[in-house]
């Protein structure tokens, strides 16, 4: 397979459920485990109540996983919640989760591509994307967003998130260190594909690679831009995570005491917004409005 063509949808597809169904516990832990992890957990979580807070129609929760961010949108808004994964096996986990926790009466759980999302146009007040399901589409993602603004009423708010290529290769490199392995990995950065990612934002499916999914980063004016040309006007834009993430010891020490903890979060949120940081951290949210 050539760096070039990249893998057909379907085949994308297949690999991505394939995955997911053999390891579903693999993506409830993306969000647990060390405070880096939970810091990049609560900032997705805040911004999610910021922008879903008080909606009433039905929400499209797409790539939604083992039913992670659910209980935050069930909490921020009023409507019924329609949970879509491509995987039956974190479907599965989200919705025992989604019963032991007290939301089953507001949510259904659906298993379906989210480029092709089996609802009327217009039917939903608010989609979310979180899991870097609009990276994962690969090219394919201009596709996605079209999908979700015809199933998003005029106004709507969909509110998505994106890796970059700096802070994304920022995290391989930090992984590396742990598995001290980042000498061989800085001796043939071209085998590695790093050369390709920070060119060009898109990262072929190469296992041997350690590359395990076709992939296209974003900064944040080429996230700006995708949205603009599928017919999203953005709102808010916020880096997650720029202090913490790349510090394990600032996000344990916050995390020890509720104050410093809040403190953090808020200091986060600010430097979040600053022009120059977007691309920083364990990526960045978005919040747009169909046009």
């Amino acid at each position: 397979m050539t760096a070039t063509r990249g893998l057909l949808a379907s085949e994308r597809r297949r690999h991505l459920r394939r995955t997911f169904d053999e390891h579903p516990e693999r993506e409830w832990g993306r969000y647990a485990g060390d405070p880096r992890r939970l810091l990049a957990r609560v900032l997705r979580e805040r911004f999610l109540r910021l922008h879903l807070h008080g909606t009433r129609d039905v929400t499209f929760e797409v790539g939604a996983g083992p039913g992670r961010f659910t209980p935050e949108i069930l909490a921020a808004t009023r409507g019924a919640v329609v949970a879509v994964d491509l995987s039956r096996g974190v479907l599965l986990q989200a919705r025992r989760r989604g019963r032991r926790s007290g939301g089953a009466h507001r949510t259904d759980w659906l298993q379906a591509a989210a480029e092709r999302l089996p609802f009327e146009e217009g039917s939903a007040g608010a989609v979310v994307l979180l899991g870097n399901i609009v990276c994962m589409a690969a090219r394919d993602g201009a596709k996605l967003l079209r999908e979700v603004r015809r199933v998003l009423r005029p106004g709507g708010v969909l509110v998505a998130d994106f890796a970059s290529p700096a802070g994304s290769t920022a995290e391989f490199l930090d992984v590396m260190v742990r598995r001290r392995r980042l000498k061989p990995i800085l001796r043939r950065p071209r085998y590695y594909l790093l050369d390709q990612i920070l060119t060009s934002g898109f990262q072929p499916y190469r296992p041997a690679r350690m590359a395990r999914w076709e992939f296209q980063f974003y900064t944040a004016d080429e996230a700006r831009a995708l949205l603009a040309r599928v017919g999203f006007r953005v709102r808010d834009l916020e880096a997650i995570a720029p202090i913490g993430w790349s510090h394990d010891r600032v996000a344990a020490s916050a995390r020890r005491d509720p104050t410093t903890w809040r403190h953090l979060l808020e200091l986060e949120e600010r430097l979040g917004r600053r022009t120059g940081c977007l691309e920083m951290g364990h990526g960045f949210v978005v919040a747009a409005e169909r046009t």
